[in-house]
């Protein structure tokens, strides 16, 4: 938690989608010489304005195989918030962020994320559901993320 929040997210926070073009080109370099050819990208910094696009634009040219697992935090329990202000006091100088989001702002972004990309670039592009764990999603969340699956014919993760 302290590496997530003190550096996972805010560095997200500052990229821009140029640097978020070039972050995924190397992911992309480095799996493909590994041999991988199909990627799961567990995408949290999807809510800041112009990632997705940058993302989606490389993996497109690229030529994997992605499935775009967006990530969605909609509560935090209490236990891990008091821990989580513990960590940020740690670092006061790092500019405080947060990806938690209404679960209906999470649903809308989700389902517009899959209506714009699932199917892209000639069928290798696909956009599942995310919810990140059970104590940063509420039940409301986790039963629409699967629903969502079902209907879509995808899976969830």
């Amino acid at each position: 938690y302290d590496w997530l929040f003190n550096v996972l997210y805010p560095g997200q926070k500052a990229m821009r989608p140029e640097d978020v073009a070039v972050a995924v080109r190397l992911y992309c370099a480095e799996a493909v010489r590994s041999g991988i050819t199909t990627i799961n990208e567990n995408a949290d910094s999807a809510i800041y304005p112009g990632n997705i696009e940058a993302a989606m634009a490389v993996y497109g040219e690229v030529g994997v195989r992605v499935v775009y697992a967006r990530m969605f935090f909609d509560r935090m329990d209490g236990r891990i918030q008091g821990y989580v202000d513990t960590l940020k006091a740690r670092s006061p100088q790092v500019e405080l962020c947060s990806i938690m989001e209404e679960t209906a702002v999470a649903k809308d972004r989700i389902t517009a994320l899959s209506d714009q990309y699932h199917g892209t670039a000639g069928g290798r592009i696909s956009v599942w559901p995310a919810p990140a764990t059970t104590t940063a999603v509420t039940v409301e969340g986790m039963r629409w993320a699967q629903a969502f699956a079902r209907d879509r014919a995808v899976m969830w993760t």
